[in-house]
């Protein structure tokens, strides 16, 4: 059997948004009279808060998507201020993430694809390179945040959440 670029990205993000919004419930639950509260929180000055990881994680999802899926752009504005938006972004992505077509995804590997750069304008990548050495990392690095937020706000989330075993 042979594992695809799409194999090891697609139904990934997939799983883990799913898991996200999943462990934002119980968030949810436990700021439901003050959500400002978890959703303004930040780990430390100077980082995204809560709504800026989901925001990044629905981005990253959603560039993967146009860049490597050939899924047309679709707008998301920044404008989250509750739970339910929150809840509405991110299953906007995983409805993004699951129109992707395999054949198109693994298709891209070859093809060279223009990541945008705040410090270095648009740098140039194979799209197998887009997938592992940008997509995934930036992907997972706000995911984590995520998670830590909800950990650090005293949610009770633990490893098996973060793993998709509950």
């Amino acid at each position: 059997m042979t594992v695809t670029l799409y194999d090891t990205t697609v139904p990934l993000f997939i799983t883990n948004v799913k898991m996200i919004k999943t462990i934002i419930e119980k968030g949810r639950e436990k700021f439901s009279s003050n959500e400002s509260e978890l959703l303004e929180s930040k780990l430390v000055e100077g980082m995204g808060g809560f709504i800026f990881q989901i925001q990044r994680i629905s981005d990253t999802a959603k560039g993967l998507a146009v860049r490597a899926g050939n899924v047309a752009p679709v707008a998301l504005p920044d404008n989250e201020k509750t739970f339910a938006d929150v809840q509405a972004r991110l299953q906007k992505t995983v409805d993004i993430l699951e129109s992707i077509k395999e054949d198109d995804f693994n298709a891209s590997a070859e093809k060279t694809i223009k990541v945008p750069s705040a410090k270095l304008g648009a740098i140039d990548m194979s799209g197998r390179d887009y997938v592992v050495k940008f997509a995934i990392p930036n992907f997972f690095f706000h995911v984590c945040m995520t998670y830590a937020l909800l950990r650090k706000a005293g949610v009770d989330v633990g490893k098996d959440d973060f793993l998709c075993r509950n």
